[in-house]
C-alpha cells in the first residue's frame, strides 16, 4: 500500500514540475524576481510536494498503532527545522528564494523517509514475509474510497486561495498574503493532536454501541479543544499587529501582514471547533457528509475568492475565507449531530463552545481596549501578552463546572 502512495506522489510531483514553467511565465505576477528564477521555485516546490502523501500515508500508521504522542513530537520537530531552519537561512545565509525552497525539499525528504522509518521501527516483527493482500483492501475499499476523496478535496481546499492569489496580487503582496496565512493557521498545530487522539476512542465505542459514554467522551473531547484552542487564536486575533511586532521586528511586513493574520486566526478558530464533530462523522464510517460539504465550500470558495480578492486585495482573500467557515460552523454540526448523536447538538453549541468563547472574549476584548492606547518595549509586550493569553485561558476554563472538572483532567494526556 505504501507503493501505491509513491506512485501517486510521483505522478503529482511530475504533474507539478512539468507545470513549473507555465506557472512562473503565464500565472504568477513577478516584480523582483526573473521568470528562470521563479521556474526554479517552482520546480522545488513541486519536488517537494513528491514526499507529503508518503508521510500523511506514514502518519496514518502511526495513529493506527496508538502512537499519537510520537506522532505528535515528530510533527513538532519537522515544523520548528521547516519553519525555524529557514527563518535562520534567510537572516544569517541569503535571502535568496531558491535557498527557501531548496530547505523545504531537504526538510520535506528528511520528513518522509523519517516518518517511514520510525513506523517500521513500531510495527510488530514478524518472521512472515509480508505481502499484497487484495482481501484486506476489498474490506475497506469504501472506507478508504472516501477517505481518499476526502483528503484530495482538503487538498484543494488548502491551496485553491493561494492558487487564485497566486494570479491575481503581485509576487511581493502574494507573499505576505502566504506568510500571514502560515501565521493565523498556527492554531491547528494545537486541534490537531487532541482530535486524533480522540478518533481512536470514539471508533471503539461506536464499534460497541456504547453511546451513553461516547457522548461523554465526545463533549469531554470538544470542551478541550475550546479550552485549548480559543484562549490561544483569540490572542493571535486580537493582537496581531504587537505579535508580529515582537516577532519579525520589521515595521514593512507588520503592517503588510498583521489584518490577514487576524482574519485568519479567527477563521481558523472557528473551524478548529468543528475538528471533532468531524472525527466523530469518521468514526461511524461516514465520509459522503465530509467530502459533499468539502465539494460544496469549494464550489463557494473559488468565486468567492476572485471576487473579493479582485476588490479588496489580500485581505478580501482572506475575508472570504472567514465567512465561509462561519457559515459552515452553523451548519455542519447540526447535520452531524441529526445523523449520529441526536439531542446534542444544543449542548454542543452553547456548553461546548459558544458559552466558553463568549467569556474569553470578554476577557479578551476588555485587554484589547486597555492596550489600545498604551506602547510598551519589547520585554513588556511579551510580558503583556503572556498574562493576557494565560488571562483568556483561566477564563475560559472557570467559564463552566464541565471545563473545570472534564477538561482539564485531559491535559496530561498530550
Amino acid at each position: 500500500l505504501g507503493g501505491v502512495y509513491w506512485l501517486l506522489s510521483l505522478a503529482v510531483g511530475i504533474i507539478a514540475v512539468v507545470l513549473s514553467p507555465v506557472i512562473a511565465r503565464y500565472w504568477v505576477t513577478p516584480v523582483n524576481y526573473s521568470v528562470t528564477t521563479i521556474t526554479w521555485a517552482f520546480f522545488l516546490l513541486g519536488l517537494s510536494s513528491l514526499f507529503q502523501l508518503p508521510t500523511g500515508f506514514y502518519s496514518g500508521g502511526l495513529l493506527g498503532l496508538q502512537r499519537q504522542v510520537v506522532l505528535n513530537l515528530l510533527r513538532m520537530f519537522f515544523a520548528t527545522l521547516k519553519n525555524g531552519g529557514a527563518l535562520l537561512l534567510l537572516i544569517f545565509v541569503s535571502r535568496d528564494i531558491i535557498l527557501f525552497f531548496g530547505w523545504m525539499l531537504f526538510v520535506s525528504i528528511l520528513q518522509a523517509f523519517t516518518f517511514k522509518y520510525i513506523l517500521w521501527y513500531y510495527l510488530p516483527k514478524t518472521s512472515e514475509r509480508t505481502f499484497f493482500d487484495k482481501q484486506e483492501i476489498s474490506n475497506i475499499w469504501r472506507f478508504a474510497a472516501g477517505m481518499t476523496a476526502i483528503g484530495l478535496t482538503s487538498i484543494l481546499l488548502t491551496q485553491v486561495d493561494k492558487i487564485i492569489l497566486s494570479k491575481i496580487l503581485s509576487l511581493e503582496q502574494f507573499g505576505y498574503y502566504t506568510f500571514a496565512f502560515t501565521v493565523g493557521s498556527i492554531s491547528y498545530m494545537i486541534v490537531g493532536p487532541i482530535t486524533q487522539s480522540y478518533f481512536p476512542k470514539f471508533s471503539t465505542l461506536v464499534a460497541q454501541h456504547k453511546t451513553e459514554e461516547l457522548k461523554t467522551v465526545y463533549h469531554e473531547g470538544c470542551r478541550l479543544v475550546t479550552l485549548l484552542v480559543i484562549p490561544f487564536a483569540m490572542l493571535l486575533a486580537l493582537f496581531s499587529h504587537e505579535i508580529l511586532s515582537v516577532w519579525t521586528s520589521n515595521a514593512l511586513t507588520v503592517e503588510h501582514s498583521w489584518k490577514i493574520v487576524s482574519v485568519v486566526a479567527t477563521a481558523v478558530a472557528v473551524h478548529s471547533l468543528m475538528f471533532m464533530p468531524y472525527m466523530l462523522s469518521l468514526a461511524f464510517g461516514n465520509t459522503k457528509l465530509a467530502f459533499y460539504t468539502n465539494i460544496v465550500i469549494l464550489i463557494i470558495l473559488i468565486p468567492g475568492t476572485i471576487l473579493s480578492a479582485m476588490h479588496y486585495g489580500a485581505i478580501g482573500g482572506a475575508i472570504c475565507f472567514l465567512l465561509i467557515n462561519i457559515i459552515y460552523f452553523f451548519v455542519n454540526p447540526v447535520l452531524i449531530h441529526r445523523l449520529f448523536l441526536k439531542g446534542e447538538t444544543f449542548y454542543w453549541y452553547w456548553n461546548d463552545t459558544i458559552s466558553p468563547v463568549i467569556i474569553c472574549s470578554v476577557v479578551m476584548l476588555a485587554a484589547r481596549f486597555f492596550f489600545w492606547n498604551h506602547h510598551f518595549g519589547k520585554f513588556a509586550t511579551i510580558i503583556a501578552l503572556a498574562s493576557i493569553g494565560i488571562s483568556g485561558f483561566a477564563a475560559t476554563l472557570l467559564s463552566s463546572k464541565a471545563l473545570r472538572l472534564g477538561s482539564i483532567n485531559k491535559i496530561n494526556l498530550f
